[in-house]
């Protein structure tokens, strides 16, 4: 045999040496000690926290900025890895500003993870990673003098060593740039948690929140701690951005006006939402009361509430649009018909209606002009219980909206085989029916774009920030609505009168055609059990400019405290928002303030209707109020049965928080009434450690 082929056997018999031992290990390894490793790893190799990407921005439709996740820094420490606690709880108690005592009882705690600081700015962070150095030169400099405490030498070593368990956490905080606009809307994310606890930030979640990052810690026996950081997942791409259809200088022009009527009125709660009738859009809503989203742990439930969407109420004379509007579809009321409107007073069954002040004959357009109950209920009582159901069904009255939002309430319009004979009355005028704010927008919008129902959306898309690709796009879906006999135009006339001749002329803008409709619906006295004279809902709802609409707007003032109806409180609101707001859309505006004829005429209105009111107290009204539902107390119980005990009550529950935790605050508060319905917020516990 050639000493080549010697050389090259003895090299085969070592590479197949090597094989053979290899698979041995392999066997011993998942074979013979599989427990042993396994019961290893699990008791050494723990994950010790989670690094969350960039949460995803929202925008407005303009592209400017409304929630947006900036960096921050945590600074933690691994407890069981620090040796000297006594002196890194003084270091780091002066370079954090933080009393040293706080510091060493968190480095006496047993474990690898607790938070020092969070939201740490940059010059803390900077002089923190210093002390290892200052540390070093300290420690120079003692080894040159001649007396040295070897007691001080050891723990400057050690508090060097130390400082490899403190823990600078990379992360982000969730800022809203432009303070408390739309946040009612918005929501919130918790704080120190990258979780959507209200509104668009909750429903949204899925999307805005990026990929996660697990940072493990191996403990090795024997070797002291040795940190080794494993990704779980290499990508930590940020979370998808959020475009609304809201324009965020029309949001704050209607904050703005709503904020100076709710001071002036001291009401309880206001909104405005305002559409776009070409495609059912939100452009804004407002809300008061509102509340920072940076601080919210510092507001009540009813200052975070939407009340746009959450909250029903009676639409009141707004109402009437639609139950006229199915008489003129069927043809069951003649041009230039006259209606006797009784002086004021009339007898509808066994029980009377009224008139806040006394008619004789009027036309269609009177009886929308001056609003009247009577004039109302004696043409509506021309369609039959069931063409009214369902003329109100398909204006999207009795069901939700479908508003991309979270906690839309909603009452079932009831059906017209269950109605009383004073039922087919009292919700022809807008009493006895509960609606929410978008609910309404939209149907007075189907009225203005020629028969679409739109179902109206907040969220336009979602895009990946990396690539822009769209991920998700809304496609609302219209329904068709048929106007008869040019219904839907007459109507837009007639409310133009309202405007110009009746109860809206605070509505009014020089050189733009302007319609809508007040509304003054009194709210229900259960102690008396009649509706109260001094307890109202003030609305005006209505379209600018009124033959081609850029926007549909709804203003409600609830509970205003004085003698304020939808005329004087909702209609000047309108009126201001649609000023400052109309340019915006390519639509110049004229200036000038609302003449004094037509606030003499709101004045006269305003004291028809108090002494109209003051009357039916003494003499008594009796109508039939809505479904009302007493709030249970949901505090102290878990969640999944607070849901369930609102809705065997009627209620809607949100949640804000885990779902599997215990509620700790709600709003509405428990006892009190609301129509059947009403979405209830409950909130469950937040966890106050700081540990990780």
């Amino acid at each position: 045999m050639s000493r080549e082929n010697k050389l090259f056997l003895f090299i085969s018999i070592i590479i197949f040496a090597l094989f053979i031992g290899a698979i041995f290990r392999a066997y011993q390894i998942q074979i013979l000690r599989h427990e042993a490793l396994d019961k290893y790893s699990k008791q050494y190799d723990e994950v010790v926290r989670t690094i969350k990407s960039r949460r995803g921005s929202i925008f407005d439709r303009n592209g400017d900025f409304l929630a947006v996740s900036e960096p921050k820094v945590d600074i933690a420490v691994d407890s069981a890895g620090i040796k000297e606690k006594n002196g890194m709880a003084l270091v780091i108690g002066e370079v954090l500003k933080e009393d040293p005592k706080r510091i060493l009882k968190i480095l006496q705690r047993k474990g690898h993870f607790y938070y020092l600081k969070r939201n740490a700015d940059y010059q803390t962070v900077k002089n923190l990673k210093e002390q290892p150095s200052i540390l070093r030169e300290k420690l120079r400099e003692l080894n040159k003098l001649e007396n040295v405490n070897p007691a001080e030498i050891k723990m400057l070593t050690q508090m060097i060593a130390d400082f490899r368990f403190v823990i600078y956490q990379d992360g982000y905080r969730r800022v809203y740039p432009q303070g408390k606009m739309l946040s009612n809307v918005l929501g919130f994310v918790q704080r120190n948690e990258d979780i959507g606890l209200e509104g668009i930030e909750m429903s949204y979640d899925r999307y805005l929140v990026g990929k996660e990052r697990k940072i493990r810690r191996l403990r090795v026996p024997g070797s002291g701690q040795v940190a080794i950081e494993v990704e779980k997942e290499v990508s930590t791409s940020p979370g998808a951005n959020l475009f609304l259809t809201v324009d965020s200088r029309i949001q704050y022009i209607a904050e703005e006006e709503l904020y100076k009527m709710m001071e002036q009125t001291q009401a309880e709660w206001g909104g405005v939402v305002i559409m776009d009738p070409a495609s059912g859009k939100i452009l804004a809503m407002a809300n008061y009361p509102t509340y920072d989203p940076e601080r919210y742990g510092e507001y009540t439930f009813r200052e975070r509430r939407n009340y746009a969407v959450a909250n029903l109420f009676e639409p009141g004379s707004t109402f009437k649009v639609f139950s006229l509007i199915a008489v003129m579809n069927e043809n069951l009321v003649k041009p230039g018909e006259l209606i006797y409107g009784e002086n004021g007073r009339f007898m509808f069954g066994r029980r009377w209606v009224r008139d806040t002040h006394p008619h004789q004959y009027m036309t269609l357009r009177d009886i929308i002009i001056n609003s009247s109950n009577i004039g109302t209920i004696k043409l509506a009582d021309r369609l039959s219980s069931e063409d009214l159901y369902n003329y109100l069904i398909s204006f999207g009255f009795g069901e939700r909206s479908r508003i991309n939002l979270p906690g839309e309430s909603f009452s079932e319009l009831r059906h017209y085989k269950r109605w009383y004979p004073i039922d087919k009355a009292n919700i022809s005028f807008g009493q006895g029916v509960a609606t929410n704010m978008v609910q309404n927008v939209r149907a007075y919008a189907s009225i203005y774009n020629g028969g679409v129902l739109w179902q109206p959306t907040i969220v336009d898309r979602i895009e990946d920030p990396a690539t822009g690709k769209i991920i998700f796009q809304t496609v609302p879906e219209p329904k068709r609505i048929s106007f008869n006999y040019n219904s839907d135009k007459s109507m837009v006339k007639m409310l133009e009168g309202v405007v110009d001749d009746g109860t809206a002329r605070r509505a009014a803008i020089p050189g733009i055609r302007v319609g809508g409709k007040t509304g003054t619906s009194q709210k229900f006295d259960f102690e008396k059990g009649v509706y109260s004279f001094t307890k109202v809902v003030c609305s005006f709802i209505g379209a600018v400019p009124s033959n081609d609409p850029a926007m549909v707007m709804m203003v409600v003032i609830d509970e205003p405290k004085g003698r304020y109806y939808g005329g004087t409180a909702a209609a000047p609101v309108f009126r201001n928002i649609a000023v400052r707001a109309l340019p915006l859309l390519g639509i110049m505006v004229e200036g000038g303030e609302v003449s004094s004829e037509a606030f003499e005429f709101s004045e006269k209105i305003t004291k028809d209707m108090t002494s109209g009111l003051l009357k039916e107290k003494e003499e008594g009204k009796e109508v039939t109020p809505l479904s009302f539902v007493e709030v249970p107390d949901f505090r102290d119980i878990d969640a999944t049965r607070a849901v369930q005990t609102g809705n065997r009550s009627g209620l809607n529950l949100v949640v804000s928080g885990s779902p599997a935790g215990v509620v700790t605050g709600q709003y509405p508060e428990k006892g009190e009434i609301v129509p059947f319905g009403t979405v209830i917020v409950i909130e469950t516990g937040e966890d106050k450690d700081e540990d990780n």
